[in-house]
């Protein structure tokens, strides 16, 4: 149990879980984009669907306008026609029979005596007493056209339009009238159910809550009061609007209702468009559930590609590089990845190890070379101080131990010696002998440092050695030097002169050349010395190499002495073209040492 606790552990810790981890925390956004725009296409499904309700509420308003115009026109043709003048009834039956088959829309058509009774009539079995009728009242007292009012529940569901027929003179001769029958709506020339979206179902009400028009539907509840009571008070409450609600049927609606002016209803009317939930979001949903199949195939894709390809993608290279570091921490420094340089990450990452491991693995032979070189340095240096000092020694000891003695012997035999001539032939000899030990007490301090260069500076110093080297050997010598603001530190001072000394002693010996040109300048913040001559030359590389294994120490001591100050150092050289010795350092660097000690 516990190892495959820690089995699952691994594998939960492991790197192709986190890569799945991230697949599913990339599509986590894409889902909830999609639900966004999910829910904002059902906030669209909703607006479409007020704005098409106030559409078809203009068209309706429309429609009715045309409506009652259309009758009162007809209802004014009746009128003047001379067969209704006439008050023949045979006459006024054949005309009305003939309109009646032209308007459908119309449940009857007839003519009224002036006291109300039915003169004659399109449909005789639907004829009544009119005479109590208010819009046969109202057409009589004010001899103009009318509407009637909507009848109860009781009744048959129509509206009536009445017309005075008026002769010349004014004198009311009869009342023509129309029965337009609501139960027949799509009966009357609108253009409402044609407008309707698909499994909408349009409905006008009254104030009094009655069913004035309704299609599609059963048409036996026009003329009734509406059966859901919540939705009406909730309609009524309201002007306007857009609400949910589940119908007696216990089906999920949503309603979009408005009030107009309706000259029908003698008032203002409701008009309600409703549409079940799921016809309305119908499409909305089913953009989602498309957005939900393609997004759970490509994350099934991405999952299957995440687990199979990830081994060869990912995991192989990251474990080559895991490998990898382990052997470099333990010191393995010519290790490599062996995984290709690509131009991806992983690519650019392995491929950054590499170089890393390799400069690494560099700067350890460099450090090696550099250990190497500086034990020779080390041990030439040794070697070199001792042959100073024999150099000295020999010099003291053949030299002025040879004259300090002839001056000592020419002391003793003055001494001895009676004779006043021979005396002061000895004394003179002594002094000679002591003059050539001082100059050579001179020359030897000045080939070990010369007293000038730390009086007058570099620029004197250089001067007087290059010519002093030139008059020594027969060299033609010429020496230029920029002209300096201030002393230098004397470290660079130095180093410099040192520099210089030792490319005019490789000049003398080794370079055969007849011509030497020293030159010192500044540029870009750096002093420059140039030591150029017209000698055979040499190679460069070779020489390096038997520097570093110990025959030349002047190469190796010209390039230390120069890092240590802070510059740098070239040859521009090669065999029968003569040398150059270019070397450069800091102007500042020592002065802003100084300044920082002082500020401390």
């Amino acid at each position: 149990m516990k190892s495959l606790t820690a089995a699952m552990g691994r594998m939960f810790a492991g790197l192709r879980f986190r890569l799945l981890a991230l697949v599913l925390l990339v599509c986590a956004p894409l889902l909830l984009l999609m639900l966004h725009a999910a829910g904002e296409d059902r906030r669209r499904a909703v607006a479409d669907w007020r704005a098409q309700a106030q559409n078809l509420q203009l068209l309706a308003s429309r429609d009715e306008d045309e409506l009652i115009g259309s009758t009162r026109q007809l209802l004014l043709a009746i009128s003047e026609s001379a067969y209704v003048r006439s008050l023949d009834p045979r006459r006024c039956k054949k005309g009305l029979d003939d309109l009646f088959a032209s308007y459908p829309r119309f449940a009857n058509l007839g003519v009224l005596t002036t006291n109300g009774q039915v003169l004659v009539c399109a449909r005789p079995s639907l004829s009544e007493i009119l005479a109590d009728r208010a819009f046969v009242q109202e057409a009589i007292a004010t001899r103009a056209f009318t509407i009637g009012s909507f009848p109860s529940a009781i009744g048959r569901p129509t509206i009536s339009f009445g017309f005075p027929v008026l002769d010349h003179a004014g004198k009311l001769l009869a009342v023509v009238f129309a029965e337009l029958d609501l139960q027949y709506f799509d009966r009357f020339g609108t253009e409402v159910p044609a407008q309707l979206p698909r499994g909408a179902t349009w409905t006008e009400l009254d104030r009094s809550g009655v069913v004035l028009a309704r299609y599609p539907g059963d048409q036996s509840c026009i003329g009734k009061v509406f059966s859901d009571a919540e939705l009406l008070g909730t309609v009524f409450a309201r002007s306007e609007g857009v609400l949910e609600h589940v119908d007696p049927h216990g089906v999920r609606d949503f309603y979009a209702f408005a009030s107009r002016p309706s000259d029908l209803a003698k008032g203002r009317v409701v008009s309600v468009l409703s549409i079940p939930r799921q016809v309305l979001f119908a499409e909305a949903d089913q953009v989602l559930r498309t957005n939900l199949e393609w997004l759970a195939l490509a994350a099934g894709l991405a999952f299957a590609l995440g687990w199979g390809g990830g081994k060869f993608l990912i995991l192989r290279p990251v474990k080559a590089l895991a490998r990898s570091s382990a052997r470099l921490a333990r010191g393995e420094l010519s290790v490599r990845t062996g995984v290709p340089h690509t131009h991806d990450e992983l690519g650019q990452l392995t491929l950054a190890f590499d170089q890393m491991a390799q400069a690494l693995e560099q700067r350890e032979r460099e450090r090696e070379r550099a250990a190497h070189k500086l034990q020779v340095l080390s041990y030439r240096l040794v070697e070199v101080q001792e042959t100073e000092r024999r150099h000295i020694a020999r010099e003291l000891h053949d030299e002025i131990g040879q004259s300090l003695t002839v001056a000592e012997m020419n002391l003793q035999a003055a001494l001895r010696c009676p004779a006043t001539a021979a005396r002061q032939k000895r004394l003179e000899q002594s002094i000679q002998a002591v003059g050539r030990v001082l100059e050579q007490v001179h020359d030897l301090s000045l080939n070990l440092r010369p007293s000038m260069l730390d009086d007058l500076g570099l620029e004197p110093a250089l001067h007087w050695y290059t010519h002093r080297q030139a008059g020594l050997t027969g060299l033609r010598a010429e020496f230029k030097a920029a002209r300096l603001e201030n002393r230098l530190d004397p470290v660079i001072e130095t180093e410099c002169f040192r520099v210089a000394q030792e490319a005019l002693t490789n000049v003398v010996r080794h370079s055969k050349a007849r011509a030497v040109t020293v030159d010192l300048s500044q540029r870009n913040g750096h002093l420059h010395l140039r030591v150029r001559d017209d000698g055979i030359g040499f190679d460069a590389a070779a020489l390096r190499t038997r520097a570093v294994q110990g025959a030349s120490l002047g190469l190796l001591s010209m390039e230390e002495r120069t890092a240590l100050a802070g510059g740098g150092l070239e040859f521009n050289t090669g065999p029968g073209k003569g040398t150059e010795v270019h070397a450069w350092f800091p102007l500042k660097w020592q002065a802003a040492r100084l300044s920082e000690s002082h500020n401390d």
